[in-house]
């Protein structure tokens, strides 16, 4: 009996020191690899992830040691200093466009020089005055807490609004919705058969939300496994998702952009433009039976209600041809195609010629 006990103390005991040792280990580690981020972003935030959530690190090239670090809260501080600009540059002659959208409207994604299309339609017209509040990884959701936080600081009201979003809109399938979630009339009837599958995508999100090392792990593991990545893009596109997820995600932009619409008409704005902003053909091909049918049939819903706008630009041809010289990725635009993306907007919106 002694024996049996002592036995069972042993083996707890093993079985403690062996989680010692694996909380140390994790714990070195995280603290050696958030000092290799902080070398090359030289932001000391980097230690900040995971306690401080507004801070996201972005792993764009870790071989090229291309590493961006994002402070959500400064946001605000964008949104505040752009309004004190405007209201210090408050010309009423000039036709004022507040442009929304992820970081394919904020621009600048392909480089210092690639610009934005927001900065580019100011420099083909110079009596257009655009204010653009597009921020990187953003959705529909912040964009409208931007808007009515802008509404209540700001002088003038805009005379034209651009709403750009599409890209980051699925992101809502796993970091869940934030915004009147009962209002989401989706049938999830497979959600069960797939609750172990969405388990361990949450604790994949969360580790990867919190520890830097299992971040920069999951990076290399996907770098150097092109069959991984079909499972695990940067926005989190897996072959198991259900037509009833995107349907989920499209209907959150659906409920999103519908009442930034209905804030923009009770202020006095002249324009709403809903905008697709254009995408490399081969992603175009991936997403058109996943999320983009979805997005498109509320596109609709939102037209056929609210009487608003509606400027597809990524069925242009003028994007469809030397695709290398106007995307440096999927999504994202070179200064050509932002300058492009200018030139159409200023071709097709009435207020702009």
């Amino acid at each position: 009996m002694n024996k049996k006990k002592s036995y069972k103390n042993s083996f707890s005991k093993k079985i403690f020191f062996s989680i010692i040792i694996l909380i140390f280990f994790i714990f070195i580690t995280e603290i050696l690899t958030r000092t290799f981020i902080y070398l090359v972003t030289k932001d000391l935030k980097t230690f900040q992830f995971g306690i401080n959530k507004n801070v996201k690190i972005h792993l764009n090239h870790l071989i090229k040691l291309k590493i961006n670090l994002i402070d959500l809260s400064e946001i605000n501080a964008s949104v505040n200093q752009l309004n004190k600009n405007n209201n210090i540059k408050n010309n009423n002659d000039k036709l004022l466009v507040w442009a929304f959208g992820g970081s394919t409207t904020k621009g600048n994604i392909c480089g210092k020089n690639a610009s934005s299309w927001t900065k580019e339609l100011s420099n083909l017209n110079k009596n257009i005055k655009t204010i653009n509040y597009g921020q990187n990884g953003i959705d529909s959701y912040v964009s409208l807490q931007i808007l009515q936080k802008n509404i209540k600081s700001n002088k003038k009201v805009p005379d034209v609004i651009i709403w750009a979003h599409k890209f980051n809109e699925i992101n809502v399938i796993y970091q869940g919705v934030k915004k009147d979630p009962n209002n989401l009339l989706i049938s999830n009837k497979d959600t069960k058969k797939r609750k172990i599958y969405f388990k361990i995508l949450q604790a994949d999100l969360t580790l990867e939300s919190n520890f830097l090392f299992y971040k920069v792990l999951k990076n290399i593991i996907i770098t150097s496994n092109r069959k991984i990545i079909r499972s695990f893009t940067n926005q989190h596109l897996n072959p198991n998702l259900k037509n009833s997820d995107f349907a989920y995600a499209a209907k959150n932009f659906e409920i999103n952009t519908k009442s930034a619409i209905e804030i923009s008409k009770k202020i006095g704005v002249k324009s709403f433009y809903l905008i697709s902003l254009p995408s490399k053909k081969e992603y175009q091909t991936k997403m058109k039976d996943k999320f983009f049918k979805h997005y498109y049939m509320s596109i609709d819903n939102i037209i056929e209600e609210s009487s608003v706008k509606f400027l597809d630009l990524s069925k242009n041809k003028s994007f469809l041809s030397k695709e290398n010289t106007l995307f440096c990725d999927e999504v994202h635009k070179t200064y050509r195609a932002n300058k492009l993306v200018a030139k159409l907007l200023r071709l097709y919106i009435k207020e702009f010629k």
